[in-house]
């Protein structure tokens, strides 16, 4: 395999099962999702055809925007959008190579192709596959190998460059909530039109895709960083932080280690120095969320993989942003949001979550996303910051009181996060069904407003309760002291009717909630 944009190295999900594909054929309305042997494969692959449209096929404004949603291009109109950029997209070659270094020395490290899998080095938690006794990756996933790696690289020691968003990054893509939509519906909503990026004009196609142009390195008398204006912002969705470039002095035949594609040419070894390019400044990508320093001294600081994990907690900073910036939601939400504002969307979010080099766990989630008028905004924010207070307040109030019945000094014993986390994820049905009635209401009306806090304070009432019984009646019966359970179920009860977040919340429902007064 050597051409990226023609041949056929991607696997997708088409109306009549598993079918091979290829970029210029995302537009086909047989085509309806991507498939990847490894979940972080496939997370990947979205981000390089979202990458691939964004640089070659983006349009100038919205209306544009809507026609081609709705008209996707054929083979043809993607073959002639990409040819400018067809020799940057070739896995092997003499000079440029796709995300490999074009100025890598000779006399470097030779290392086992199986460590381009973040997973795979260090200890890691996490295996996605088994090692083999003498691994070997096909063309196809080497190059996914590949470009997971540049888009998610973690630190590696002295000198060995973390992604463009840092290590581990959390990555969200906005997709159709129906499950009946085409591949190229769930790419084109994460496509932004030119004039929201406000980008300036590309002038040399090297300043976008750095392989074109030898390495900005990072080590040496040569050494320089990176920050966004020292080469095109466009390179975010590009970002190649490790020198690498494939052995082939060391390529064979035989079964891939990673997907098990039988007699096919294999890759057994890479080639890879330190001081790769090391990326600086503000850089901002449009497909991940950052939280911004509120004194303005600091660059943005992109949210990292483990995000993923915390279901509806993180709903508001994810979909919407919070108000102070902690975070900010990933400009190809915002923009939706804002702008489009189509019904029926969800957000997947996924990544890595990383200590330093260690892989700990992969996340991928999917959040609903609610677009309300633009003149209602603020207002849905903060209502729906106060039931999250509410929850994150009942959450700490069940954990307290549970430690509290089961033990004579609470203090003394370490936190147990399970039992807060399970009130969290058994409220999270509740907190999408009120938040669904809040997105459909009037929210500028004080009455609608009280009647979804009603709802919400009941429910989780009745929960934390529930939870309360469950956790304190499961400790040893030699350990069990019924005087203390009762004591600290009524300090449970009294801090959910007049704690920091419930207690204005329930004023606010005896005043304007009418309908139960």
């Amino acid at each position: 395999m050597k051409d990226l944009l023609a041949e056929c190295w991607m696997t997708g999900v088409g109306t009549h099962g598993l079918t091979p594909f290829s970029p210029l054929m995302m537009g086909s309305p047989n085509l309806l999702d991507i498939h990847a042997c490894r979940p972080d494969f496939r997370g990947a692959l979205f981000q390089f055809l979202i990458g691939l449209l964004q640089t070659a096929y983006a349009p100038e404004d919205q209306d544009e925007w809507r026609e081609r949603l709705a008209a996707p291009p054929d083979a043809k109109t993607l073959e002639q959008v990409f040819n400018p950029y067809r020799h940057a997209f070739l896995l092997e070659n003499d000079g440029p190579a796709f995300l490999q270094d074009l100025s890598l020395p000779v006399d470097v490290n030779q290392l086992p192709v199986h460590e381009l899998l973040i997973d795979a080095g260090s200890d890691s938690n996490l295996h996605f596959n088994k090692q083999s006794a003498t691994p070997g990756m096909c063309d196809a996933c080497f190059a996914q190998a590949l470009l997971t790696l540049q888009l998610n690289a973690p630190s590696g020691g002295r000198g060995i460059r973390t992604s463009l968003r840092g290590g581990g990054p959390l990555t969200v893509l906005l997709l159709p909530a129906q499950g009946d939509t085409t591949l190229w519906q769930k790419l084109w909503l994460n496509v932004l039109p030119w004039d929201a990026l406000t980008y300036p004009p590309v002038k040399s196609a090297g300043d976008v895709l750095p392989w074109l142009a030898p390495t900005r390195t990072s080590d040496g008398k040569n050494a320089a960083d990176t920050p966004p204006e020292a080469v095109h912002p466009l390179q975010t969705y590009w970002g190649m932080p490790r020198r690498i470039r494939r052995d082939d002095s060391t390529l064979g035949h035989g079964d891939c280690a990673v997907c098990g594609a039988a007699g096919v040419r294999l890759t057994h070894h890479y080639r890879t120095r330190h001081g790769g390019t090391n990326y600086t400044g503000a850089w901002k990508h449009p497909l991940t969320p950052y939280s911004l320093d509120p004194k303005g001294e600091k660059p943005p600081l992109p949210i990292k993989g483990r995000y993923a994990q915390s279901g509806y907690r993180n709903w508001l900073g994810l979909v919407l942003g919070k108000d102070d910036h902690q975070p900010d939601a990933a400009q190809v939400v915002s923009h939706y949001t804002m702008k489009i504002r189509q019904p029926r969307t969800r957000l997947w979010c996924f990544g890595y979550d990383m200590s330093n080099m260690k892989a700990e766990c992969w996340y991928d989630s999917t959040l609903p996303v609610h677009s309300v008028p633009i003149d209602q905004q603020s207002i849905f924010v903060r209502t729906t910051k106060e039931l999250l207070d509410v929850a994150d307040e009942t959450a700490k109030a069940l954990r307290t009181h549970v430690k509290a019945a089961w033990f004579k000094r609470p203090g003394d014993v370490k936190e147990e996060p399970a039992i807060a986390q399970s009130f969290w994820q058994e409220s999270e049905i509740a907190f999408y069904y009120w938040l669904e009635r809040l997105s459909t209401s009037d929210v500028a009306d004080p009455s609608a407003r009280a009647e979804i806090y009603r709802g919400w304070l009941l429910a989780t009432h009745r929960l934390a309760l529930s939870l309360f019984e469950r956790w304190a009646m499961s400790a040893p019966i030699e350990d069990m002291n019924l005087e203390r359970v009762v004591k600290a179920r009524s300090g449970l009860v009294k801090q959910l009717n007049h704690g920091k977040a419930t207690k204005p919340l329930w004023k606010f429902v005896n005043e304007y909630d009418k309908e139960h007064t």
